[in-house]
C-alpha cells in the first residue's frame, strides 16, 4: 500500500523492506517467533510496536487504530517473524469510503498475504497475495462476503499457510486456497505481522489508488477506527533467527538458527486449538530492544495491495477447493460467503456466491478493481515511493512521489530537449547569418570588378 503496497517504506525492523536479502548481501537474519501466543491488547504488547503510535490506544475491549485527521495511519508491527504458520485476527473494520483496514504478513524479499476492508464496502473483504513483489498484474485480489457488515461487527479473520499450502478462512471457514504451482507465485519466505488504517482515498494519492479504495475519503466524516479483540499466533518453525542462505527465494534456502524449518508445525497446531479455546501455552518470547525500538521509529507503509486489482477477475469470487489442484490453472481457488447470518455462510463457504454480489447494493465492490491500464501502470509504480505531502499517510503515499519524481524528471527532460532544441535553433540561425554576409561580400566584390572593366572599356572607345 505497502501496503502496498504501495507501497514500501525503508527501515522496519531493522531487516525488513529496508534489506531485500535477494538483491542484497549482508541482511540481517529475522528473528523468529518459534512458539505460539494470543494477545488480547489489554495494554501495550510485547509481541508488537507501534509503528505510528497516533491513534493507538488499549482497553478492556482491546486495540483500537483510530484515523483521526489527514495523513494519520495508526499501525501495529510484530516483533517477530514466523516461518509458516496460523494467524487469526477478531477485529472490526473502519467505516468511511476510501479508509482501507489492513491485515497483513510481509517479508524482507516481499512475498506478501493480504486481509484488507474498503470502508465504502459493508459486505465484503478481499483476500490478496504478492510474490516477490511482483506487481505486474493486480489480478490477485479476491473479495468475499461475510455474513453482515464487517464494519458493524466482529468476525474472525485466518491465514493458514505452510510450504504445501494457503488458505483464508472467514469464521473458521476456508473461503480460499492458495498453491505453490500458482502460476504468479507462492509466499513462502518469514514474514513479520502488520495491521493498520490508512485512507487510500486521501486526495494526493493516485487516480487508481482512490478508484481501487473506493473512492476519495470524506475527511468531514472523521474519524474512523479499526477495532481489533484478539490476535493469535503460531510459528511453525524452531530456532532464534531466520536467515536467507541464497537468493533464490525458496522456502529450502531458509535456514533456522539453532532450530529447524517446519520443526515444530504438529505442536503448533496443538497449541493454536488450544488458544482459540481459551487455554493457554508457555510463551518464552523477549523482543530485543533493537527490534522494538526500530519497529516503532520506522516510516509506516501500507500493504502492496494497495493498489488496485485488474479488473479482470478480483471483482469476482469463484467456487472454494481445498483438494490438491490437477493443473495450475486450478492452484488459486476460492470462494466467497453470500449469506446474511453465519449459518448459511458456513454452507456457502464451498460454494460460488457471485449472484449474491450482483445486487446493486454489492455492485460498489466491482468498482474497487476497475481501474484503466494508465492508473494501473501508475500504481505499479506506488509501491516503493512516495510524495513528501503523503510520506506519513503510509504506503499509499509512496506512490505520489515516485509519480512526481517521474513527471519532474520527464519535465526535465522535455525542458533540456527545448533548450537544446534552441540552442540548435540558434545555432542555425547563427549559421545562416553568416552565410548570408558572405554572400552578400562575394556579391560586392563581383559587382565591383564588373564597374573596373566598363571603365576600362568606355577609355579604349
Amino acid at each position: 500500500m505497502r501496503l502496498g503496497k504501495i507501497l514500501a517504506a525503508a527501515g522496519l525492523m531493522g531487516g525488513a523492506l529496508g534489506c531485500n536479502p535477494l538483491k542484497e548481501d549482508g541482511c540481517e537474519p529475522d528473528p523468529a517467533l518459534a512458539e505460539s501466543f494470543k494477545e488480547e491488547f489489554h495494554e501495550k504488547s510485547k509481541y508488537f510496536s507501534e509503528v505510528k503510535s497516533n491513534g493507538v490506544s488499549y482497553s478492556d475491549d482491546g486495540l483500537e487504530l483510530e484515523l483521526a485527521k489527514r495523513l494519520d495511519n495508526p499501525a501495529l508491527q510484530s516483533n517477530f517473524y514466523i516461518m509458516f504458520g496460523k494467524v487469526e485476527v477478531t477485529m472490526k473494520a473502519a467505516k468511511g469510503t476510501g479508509v482501507i483496514s489492513s491485515f497483513y504478513l510481509q517479508s524482507d524479499d516481499l512475498d506478501e498475504i493480504d486481509i484488507e476492508f474498503f470502508g465504502g464496502d459493508a459486505y465484503q473483504v478481499q483476500s490478496n497475495y504478492f510474490s516477490k513483489g511482483d506487481t505486474t498484474t493486480y489480478d490477485r485480489g479476491v473479495y468475499h462476503n461475510t455474513p453482515s457488515s464487517p464494519l458493524d461487527n466482529f468476525y474472525t479473520y485466518g491465514i493458514d499457510w505452510s510450504k504445501d499450502s494457503l488458505s483464508w478462512l472467514l469464521n473458521g471457514n476456508v473461503v480460499r486456497t492458495l498453491y505453490p504451482d500458482n502460476s504468479e507465485g507462492y509466499p513462502q519466505t518469514p514474514m513479520f505481522i502488520k495491521m493498520g488504517v490508512w485512507a487510500g482515498g486521501d486526495p494526493s494519492n493516485a487516480p487508481g489508488t482512490i478508484e481501487w479504495a473506493g473512492g476519495p475519503t470524506d475527511y468531514s466524516e472523521l474519524p474512523f477506527s479499526m477495532y481489533i479483540k484478539s490476535v493469535i499466533v503460531t510459528d511453525y518453525s524452531t530456532g532464534s533467527k531466520y536467515e536467507y542462505s541464497d537468493k533464490s527465494g525458496s522456502w529450502q534456502s531458509i535456514k533456522a538458527e539453532g532450530g529447524e524449518v517446519n520443526g515444530r508445525s504438529e505442536q503448533a497446531d496443538k497449541d493454536f486449538s488450544k488458544l482459540q479455546n481459551g487455554g493457554s501455552v508457555d510463551s518464552d518470547f523477549e523482543p530485543s530492544s533493537s527490534q522494538s525500538s526500530s519497529s516503532s521509529s520506522s516510516t509506516s507503509s501500507s500493504s502492496s495491495s494497495s493498489a488496485p486489482s485488474s479488473s479482470s477477475s478480483s471483482s469476482s469470487s469463484t467456487s472454494s477447493s481445498s483438494s490438491s489442484p490437477s493443473s495450475s490453472s486450478s492452484s488459486s481457488s476460492s470462494s466467497s460467503s453470500s449469506s446474511s447470518s453465519p449459518s448459511s455462510a458456513s454452507a456457502s463457504s464451498a460454494s460460488t456466491s457471485s449472484s449474491a454480489v450482483a445486487s446493486s447494493t454489492r455492485n460498489s465492490s466491482a468498482s474497487h478493481s476497475k481501474t484503466t491500464a494508465s492508473q494501473s501502470s501508475s500504481i505499479t509504480q506506488s509501491h516503493s515511493q512516495a510524495s513528501s505531502s503523503q510520506a506519513n499517510n503510509g504506503n499509499q503515499g509512496s506512490s505520489n512521489n515516485e509519480e512526481s519524481k517521474s513527471t519532474q524528471t520527464s519535465q526535465s527532460s522535455i525542458t533540456e530537449n527545448k533548450f537544446s532544441t534552441t540552442s540548435q535553433a540558434t545555432s542555425s540561425s547563427s549559421n545562416s547569418v553568416s552565410t548570408n554576409s558572405k554572400e552578400l561580400g562575394a556579391s560586392i566584390k563581383a559587382s565591383s570588378v564588373l564597374t573596373f572593366f566598363a571603365l576600362i572599356a568606355s577609355i579604349i572607345a
